[in-house]
């Protein structure tokens, strides 16, 4: 039967995975940018660009998925409405935006990073919008646990 706690422990799994697929990603960029678009002629005149944007990008990655272990391991001690938490929330949301600008500065070389850079933006945003719930949550919370 599926519940919170195995859903939670998959989540922190999935984290965890992301993380070591992300150090593959970095250790081995060179070979998958050949694998991913091939050995042409004209290609390779952006692999080191995109060698760069990888490296670059893996950067405000790893912070957010340090940040979203953090989180989840809060949410299994019960800590949900926290000001770390919040904390989290608002540097997951920063990487995001992060990655998205990098992702806009690279679509000038390869345009289709225009869509990661969209959808880097988007995911920023929804996490300002939980991050900022979060935090009225938390300032309803404070204000109930002061009333008698």
């Amino acid at each position: 039967m599926w519940n919170k706690s195995k859903s939670l422990m998959l989540s922190i799994f999935c984290t965890r995975l992301f993380f070591l697929l992300l150090a593959a990603a970095v250790i081995f960029a060179p070979e998958v940018i050949v694998w991913f678009f091939g050995d042409s002629e004209s290609m390779r005149a952006i692999y080191g660009y995109l060698r760069a944007t990888i490296y670059t990008i893996a950067v405000p990655a790893a912070a957010l998925l340090l940040c979203l272990h953090k989180l989840l391991m809060n949410l299994r001690k019960s800590v949900v409405f926290a000001q770390q938490n919040i904390l989290m929330l608002r540097v997951i949301s920063w990487c995001c935006i992060a990655a998205g600008v990098v992702a806009l500065v690279s679509s000038f070389y390869y345009s289709s990073f225009w869509i990661v850079a969209i959808a880097c933006a988007f995911f920023g945003l929804i996490l300002r919008v939980i991050k900022n719930v979060f935090e009225q949550a938390l300032e309803i919370k404070n204000e109930n646990d002061f009333t008698i």
